[in-house]
């Protein structure tokens, strides 16, 4: 596992929560791996799943397994937490 910079992180981690709140993913509504990955540049693509897995145990996103992968939504519990990294 490689290790991401700070800055890195961060705007990563903010442009998930936001992308996951503005389709309104939680719980009932989620997004596979693949479409998680979607509107981040090239060279930041291979750290959007290690910044996902570490909201998953922060307990900011939950993650359930598919058929055809894992999907990704917010967790309810922790919406105010949410809406202060959102903004």
């Amino acid at each position: 596992m490689s290790k991401i910079p700070k800055s890195s992180y961060i705007t990563i981690s903010k442009a998930l929560i936001r992308k996951l709140y503005k389709l309104g993913c939680w719980g009932k509504g989620s997004l596979y791996e693949d479409n998680l990955k979607d509107d981040f540049p090239q060279k930041e693509k291979g750290n959007v799943l290690l910044v996902a897995e570490s909201l998953c145990n922060q307990g900011i996103l939950c993650k359930k397994p598919k058929k055809y992968g894992h999907k990704y939504y917010l967790n309810l519990e922790q919406r105010e937490k949410i809406e202060a990294i959102r903004k």
